[in-house]
């Protein structure tokens, strides 16, 4: 396979899961809103800090930063932005992806860029992102379904766990589930919403409840999308995937060895007795260890670095 080729097939992956992670995000966030009394205040800039956005003067409003995460194009981490590299890496690599595939991730670029002609409300952005999951998750059926198993579908799902595992970072912030300005105290008494659309986030809500836990208890949910081995969407799991994956490629240029220590990382928290803080900065090592093999990979097999 041409370098240029699984270049291509390893950003599609990176993008789609990138745009479902964000719409789930923002859905989540919108949740957390309603379920909060009026006057509880909300830092919506915290969203756009998470994704590494600069911070601009004065604060902004929920329909500025949805607008960025949703339908911006100079933003990189929108969903408009996202599907449309998505896409234009799905064009030239669609001998290599079920047809149908292809159709759904058409069918995403075409829904978002008819809705940034529209009028952009909680009620149509809500309906844009519970459409866009849903396309994404089709898309993922379509290759579940009928990818060969082939080098294609290793950088496929290759990029697809390394960034499940960076958006899982990120969801986890304290910036995301504790969008309070100043750590108010107010917040006290509802930080359990924020945790339970964490969950919500990553379609966890009714496998933590499996798992015995029925109330939404900061260390025991953190514990859970972090390091529970039985719920596929935990950064655990995504680690695990990833070590698979590379111990298959050809060659194997690039050592498990990183992913390894992030698991044990992952293991040595001790998230009964974790700040805030402690755990923001937990959740920056991580993504910057998972910058680090995201460069070993783009070095060993694509033989030049590609920003984001």
């Amino acid at each position: 396979m041409l370098a240029r080729v699984a270049q291509n097939l390893y950003w599609l992956a990176r993008y789609v899961e990138r745009a479902e992670a964000t719409a789930r995000l923002a859905i989540a966030a919108s949740e957390t809103i309603l379920d909060l009394p009026d006057g509880l205040p909300y830092d919506w800039d915290s969203l756009l800090q998470v994704f590494g956005s600069a911070i601009t003067e004065g604060s902004l409003s929920e329909n500025e930063v949805m607008e960025q995460l949703v339908l911006s194009l100079s933003h990189k981490g929108s969903i408009r932005f996202s599907v449309q590299a998505a896409r234009e890496n799905a064009r030239v690599t669609r001998d290599l992806i079920p047809k149908d595939a292809w159709i759904a991730i058409n069918e995403i670029h075409g829904l978002i860029e008819r809705q940034s002609l529209l009028k952009f409300d909680r009620s149509s952005r809500t309906r844009l992102l519970q459409s866009v999951i849903s396309g994404c998750r089709l898309w993922h059926g379509c290759l579940m379904a009928n990818q060969a198993r082939d080098l294609s579908w290793l950088f496929l799902r290759l990029g697809d766990r390394l960034e499940h595992a960076d958006m899982v970072s990120r969801l986890v912030d304290p910036r995301v589930t504790q969008m309070i300005p100043g750590g108010s105290t107010q917040w006290a008494s509802y930080d359990a919403i924020g945790w339970q659309n964490l969950l919500s986030a990553l379609g966890g809500v009714e496998l933590y409840r499996h798992s015995a836990k029925n109330q939404f208890i900061g260390a025991d949910v953190l514990r859970f999308v972090l390091s529970d081995q039985d719920f596929p969407q935990s950064m655990l799991s995504a680690l695990k995937r990833i070590e698979s994956l590379l111990s298959r490629l050809p060659h194997q240029r690039v050592t498990v060895d990183s992913v390894q220590l992030i698991a044990k990382g992952l293991y040595a928290l001790n998230l009964d007795q974790l700040s805030p803080e402690e755990l923001t900065e937990n959740m920056d090592r991580i993504q910057q260890e998972l910058g680090r093999l995201h460069d070993k990979i783009i070095t060993e097999y694509f033989f030049f670095k590609s920003g984001k």
